[in-house]
């Protein structure tokens, strides 16, 4: 039997072994990501909420196409954590190599393809310049805008 990925981030949504993995993620209308400190806290007001369906949806893509790697992992603190609505993903990324964990099962990682990561990292590192200029994001949620898609 094929496995199906569903569609983020983290984000979540993802592989048949997750938890809700099959719930329909053409209905998950926003993501949201922090920055985190370890695996149980994030960086003081580092929510973004992602609500651009564009951006959501590219999200989704990459976590879709993650493959699972076998065997037991002893990770790092994470980078990033993404809810996906009711479903929560740790992330590491880097230009052209990430990885995404379901806090749920926590012995299992998932390797985002090279251009997945690489579209995921150049969304973040754009979130993060618009935040600091202001300029597409308000009270820190992304809306619809040119420079975001």
């Amino acid at each position: 039997m094929k496995k199906h990925f569903v569609m983020l981030v983290l984000t979540c949504i993802f592989i048949l072994s997750l938890v809700g993995c099959n719930k329909g993620t053409e209905n998950i209308k926003e993501v949201n990501i922090y920055e985190m400190k370890n695996f149980s806290s994030a960086q003081k007001d580092s929510l973004i909420t992602i609500t651009d369906s564009k951006v959501v949806r590219d999200i989704l893509k990459g976590f879709s196409k993650a493959k699972k790697e076998t065997g037991i992992v002893n990770m790092v603190d994470p980078q990033y954590k993404v809810e996906l609505e009711d479903e929560t993903y740790f992330l590491w990324l880097s230009e052209e190599h990430g990885t995404i964990m379901n806090s749920h099962d926590t012995n299992t990682i998932y390797t985002l393809s090279k251009s997945s990561a690489k579209t995921i990292n150049e969304l973040l590192n754009k979130l993060k310049a618009t935040a600091n200029l202001n300029c597409t994001l308000k009270n820190r949620q992304l809306i619809k805008s040119p420079l975001c898609t």
